[in-house]
């Protein structure tokens, strides 16, 4: 279990991301470079070739990888909006591993940023679960952080 929250922990960022994506593609703008010397024996034509196809390349993932996480945070925007609020008896732990778990959350949804800020708020809130108040404080620090200058989308 304590591997599996480490993994989360370890989430990627989107500016990890980005410096990933751009060491990949200085990688493959050598490897094609090297192949269209290796068919043409005209350095320049590689370079051209070489730097034209990778920045395509970069701008297309790029854009396919900003459509797809919208695609996924609209999904999830639409599952909590099908959620209702219910009255249940939840014991302290599984709470806690609730905040723990939104605490991870990395969206780039508006709405779905403000619902799980509220639940931090009605969790601190609540005056029956004073036993784990530190414990959604800090979880909520940390998602507010974590999002601190994110530009939503709508």
């Amino acid at each position: 279990m304590k591997l599996i929250q480490k993994l989360i922990k370890k989430k990627e960022t989107l500016k990890e991301s980005f410096f990933k994506s751009i060491i990949y593609r200085i990688i493959t703008i050598f490897l094609g470079m090297i192949v269209a010397l290796t068919l043409t024996g005209d350095m320049i034509f590689a370079l051209s070739i070489g730097f034209a196809t990778e920045t395509v390349q970069f701008v297309n993932y790029f854009v396919y990888e900003t459509i797809w996480t919208n695609y996924h945070d609209k999904r999830l925007r639409i599952k909590i909006e099908r959620t209702r609020e219910v009255d249940v008896k939840l014991d302290f732990d599984l709470l806690k591993g609730i905040s723990f778990e939104f605490s991870q959350t990395n969206t780039y949804v508006k709405e779905a940023y403000e619902s799980i800020i509220s639940f931090f708020e009605k969790l601190i809130q609540n005056e029956n679960l004073v036993e784990i108040h530190e414990d959604v404080q800090r979880d909520k620090i940390y998602f507010e952080l974590k999002h601190k200058d994110r530009r939503f989308m709508r």
